[in-house]
Parts: C-alpha cells; structure tokens; sequence
C-alpha cells in the first residue's frame, strides 16, 4: 500500500511538471502561428499585375552578391547546425558561375540531413532543417539536369539524404505539439515537400507516395497559400522571417506549376505592391509581427523586402546606385528567380508619380500600415502593439527623405509614450500630418531655418517644408507646400494660437483640421476626425488597401 501511494505520489509531480512544461511552452509558441478571424476585404486598389518592362540578366549588384559568396568555402554540417544558410548559398552561387564545380560536388558528397523540419523545442531540438531543405530544393531544381554543374551521383546524393522533406506528410504543427507552426517554416517545409515529390514523379517514379495530386499534398499546400491570400501574411514585414517566406514562395513560382505557382505569383505581387507603397528610395521601415523583443534593429534600408527589390531594381535599371549592406543570403534568390514585379510596382519604387495617402489593413490582433507619399518625401505610421502575443513590434512616425540615410537616428521621427514600444499607439498619420506622445527626434546637424517656441521649420526641398512642434509629450509633424517659410509659420502660429489644443486638434495649412486622440486604444487609429467627418478608427477591420488617391 505504501509503494502505491508513493508511486502515485511521484506520479502526481511528474503530472505536474509536464503540465507547467506545457503552459510555458503554449506561452512561448502561442502567438507564432496563424490566428484566423475574418477575411481582409481587398480594397479600393488593385494590386498591379501588368508586366512590359525589360530586365538585364545582371548588374553591380546581382554580380557582387554572386562573387561574395563564390569567394567562400563551405564547411561540413554539424549536428547543432540545422540552418545551412552560406554553406548553401556558396554551392548555389558557385554553380551559377560554374565555379569550383568539382569542389562543390565533392563537398555535397560528404553532407548529409542533420535535423528535422519545423520550430525547434525542448522535446524537438532539431528543428529549423527546413531552412536547408528548401535552399537546397533550389539548387536541384537549377542544376538536377545539367550533369556538367551537378553530377548526377551528387543529384541522387542530393535527394537520398539531404533533402529529406518528402512523401504525403503534410503537416502544419510544430513537432509533438498540437500548435500551429509558423507561416515561414510551414510554406519551407511543406514547399520543399512539394518540389522534392513533383521531381521524383516527373522523373519516373511512380510510388503513390510522391504523387501530390493524390497524396493531399498539393490540396493543402493550395489550402494554405489561399489562407494567406484570404487573411493577409500573418508575419507581416517579419524580421528575419519574411525573407524565409520570400524565398520558399520564389521556389514555388520558379520550380511549380498550376495553381501553386499562379497563388505564389499572386503573393509575391502583393508584397511587393505593398513595399512600392511604404518605402521611399530603399528606406523602409514598417512595423512589423516578429521578433519580438525589448529593442529592433535601427537599420532602415537593409530590411528583407528591401534587398528582394534592390536587386530587380538593379536589373532593371543598371545605371542606378544600389548597395546592400546585409541579406545577401535572400537577395540571392532574386538573381536567378525568373519572376519580376509588376511594371507599376517598379515605377512606385523608384519614382514616386503623384502624391497619395494610402491606408493597409493586416486583420485582426494586428496592426496596420499608414502611409503619406510624395516624390520628394515619405511619412509612414508606426503601428501599435496589440500584447504580447500578438508579437506586433511597433516602430517610431519616420519620415523619409531623398538623402543618403540609412539608419533611424538619420531621420526625422517620433514616438512615444516612453522608449517601450509595446506603449506605443504610432498610427497618427493623415495626408501630411502625423502626430503622436512623445517628442520629435531631430536627426543631428539638421538646422531650422525659422523657429518660435516650440515650432520648427525645415527645408525639405525647393517650396517644400517640414513644420515640427515638439515637446515631451507632444509631437505633431506636419509637411507643407509653399513659397515661404516665413508665412508658414505665421499662418500655424494664427491657426493653432490655443496651444492647449493642440493635444487634440491642428490646423494645418493645406485646409485640413485633423482631429486626434493620443490616449486612443491600441487598436484604434489615433485619427479620429477630419474636417468633422468622423473616420473609421477600427482598423483591425481594415481592407488591404484602402486610398483616395489611385
């Protein structure tokens, strides 16, 4: 009787502990992988598919992104390292310049599969393999037939024990867990499935297993890039991991066909029409879902969008100045992929035709992205966090300029209140306007050419002015068209004369009375009335693209 009671005593606490185990690691993953709500209407602007432009099959850029990695020697794949990304960049650049080819194919001989696909955890510690298989599902797919570049015993080497991704296995859990995985490693894993399947097939083999059209696999994958197109990208400008998106969907639109390559087509379109619209000459930083954190990288012309979209530019337009000082191990992707944004995609990128204010919703438990362009300049919004799980990292009000800076101290921005991002409601922009708590961070060496109290004015280019009021708790950014400084900020300074309401209201020169709330709810946009019309604050219930001005 004692045993027993001592057994189910010990019993108990080993229940215990698995159950504290399981409630830490719900909290951990609980927010990674997709929350379904209600479907993103789509808007009143259309993504734009229309390709006419001509590209150059290389440039500056494309050509130092190659010779960076040819100049590396791969090393031989450890146990603790499941993420390959410059062993295989190196091999897939060294083909592409059919350099080293016999080195390479003796290295691929030598490596085999060291992990399994999917989020790591405490009882899967070899997660993340996918981020190996689906790069090299690349390079099979560029070289599987030319036995000069890849011998065809380094092939079979190829798909016998490296990529190991196979079969009807579809799965969207993370390993031994009932939770979702993430958006990036379901479309590495399940897309390097697909592809390794469709060649097997393809080449003769006729196990029912590798046939994605009986197996379910192509069903589900079809199911979930649909989910994507219906509820928006759940890791929205996601860093790292949207650029782990970017390449697993370029796979699909490169090596697949029917409808997953026309649904990746159509994702990658909407990426891209959404970057065309939130960045200014390569700076962009919006916010984002993941990683989440105390601080976020600073840096705002070297995001994953943004290397994608420095190399088409490049190979658009050769004569364009384009560097990159980091992600080169994505922007690979864009040098050989054969899919080109849209014409209008790199026409917004690069020259901005006319001015406009555009609203893009991300659905529910998120935020969204807020954006006033012009050719000479860029206001963009910095969302708001909607709780930990969540894992919405808002960023500062930024406003962009043509100048050469590459960091977030180098521009005009602000936000608030405090320094902790997950306090911070950033949605206050309208057309040429943005307010929010918290002071305007001036970028050093910037001079004011006219000032009074708490008002500021720069020159942003011929007849182009930024007004700033600052204070610590305050901060309004406001651009305006004129022939004089001067009578700017007279006609603020006579419009706006109650400085106490300027917490909550402003004139601003162009027409316009924009009213605000800086107390606003983190999920309602901080505008709240223009020109007495009341706007629709509920922004989780936003279209993907919502404007005026197209």
């Amino acid at each position: 009787m004692i045993k027993i009671k001592i057994f189910f005593f010990y019993l108990s606490i080993i229940v215990a502990s698995l159950l504290v185990i399981l409630y830490v690691l719900v909290n951990i993953f609980a927010g990674a992988g997709r929350k379904i709500d209600q479907p993103i209407k789509h808007g009143n602007v259309e993504v734009p598919v229309e390709r006419t432009f001509s590209f150059h099959n290389n440039s500056d850029l494309k050509q130092k992104i190659l010779d960076g990695w040819t100049s590396k020697t791969p090393q031989d794949w450890k146990l603790d390292e499941k993420v390959n990304l410059k062993n295989s960049r190196i091999v897939i650049s060294c083909l592409l310049e059919g350099k080293r080819v016999e080195e390479m194919n003796r290295y691929l001989m030598n490596q085999k599969a060291v992990g399994h696909p999917g989020s790591p955890w405490l009882l899967y510690p070899l997660g993340d393999y996918d981020f190996t298989a689906m790069a090299f599902t690349a390079l099979l797919y560029l070289f599987g037939e030319s036995p000069d570049l890849l011998f065809p015993k380094t092939r079979d080497h190829l798909l016998d024990n490296i990529l190991t991704i196979e079969g009807s296995e579809f799965r969207r859990n993370v390993g031994y867990m009932f939770l979702e995985d993430s958006e990036n490693h379901i479309l590495m894993t399940e897309g390097s499935r697909f592809l390794k399947n469709q060649w097997l097939k393809d080449h003769g083999n006729t196990d029912p297993k590798y046939d994605n059209n009986t197996n379910g696999v192509a069903q589900k994958l079809k199911l979930f890039l649909e989910e994507i197109i219906t509820y928006g990208f759940y890791e929205f400008n996601s860093a790292p991991y949207l650029g782990y998106t970017y390449c697993a969907l370029l796979n699909l639109y490169e090596f697949a066909s029917g409808d997953i390559r026309y649904l990746s087509g159509k994702l990658l379109d909407r990426l891209n029409w959404q970057y065309s619209m939130s960045s200014y000459k390569f700076k962009h930083f919006p916010p984002n879902r993941r990683r989440f954190g105390k601080n976020f990288k600073t840096n705002i012309d070297s995001d994953y969008h943004t290397v994608m979209l420095k190399v088409w530019a490049s190979l658009y337009d050769d004569s364009l100045s384009i560097d990159m000082s980091r992600g080169e191990h994505h922007a690979l992707w864009a040098t050989f992929s054969s899919y080109k944004p849209a014409d209008k995609v790199i026409e917004w990128i690069l020259n901005k035709p006319k001015p406009y204010f555009i609203k893009m919703g991300h659905g529910y438990n998120s935020c969204p992205e807020i954006i006033s362009g012009h050719k000479d300049y860029l206001l963009s919004a910095g969302g708001a966090n909607q709780g930990k799980r969540s894992l919405i990292v808002a960023k500062p009000i930024m406003l962009f300029l043509n100048d050469s800076a590459s960091e977030m101290r180098e521009t005009f921005h602000m936000f608030g209140p405090g320094d902790n991002f997950v306090e911070w409601n950033n949605t206050g922009v309208y057309k040429d306007f943005a307010c929010t708590k918290g002071k305007v961070n001036i970028p050093k060496g910037k001079q004011a050419i006219i000032s009074s109290a708490n008002w500021q004015i720069y020159s942003i280019t011929e007849y182009i002015f930024l007004v700033t009021y600052s204070r610590k708790e305050l901060g309004l950014m406001a651009i305006v068209h004129s022939n004089s400084a001067k009578n700017i900020l007279e006609k603020i300074i006579e419009n706006n004369s109650d400085e106490r309401q300027l917490n909550y209201r402003f004139h601003h020169p162009n027409g316009n009375t924009i009213e605000y709330d800086l107390e606003s709810p983190k999920d309602q946009w901080v505008i709240t009335r223009v020109n007495n019309n009341s706007m629709d604050r509920n922004f989780s219930k936003w279209p993907f693209f919502e404007s005026s001005s197209f």
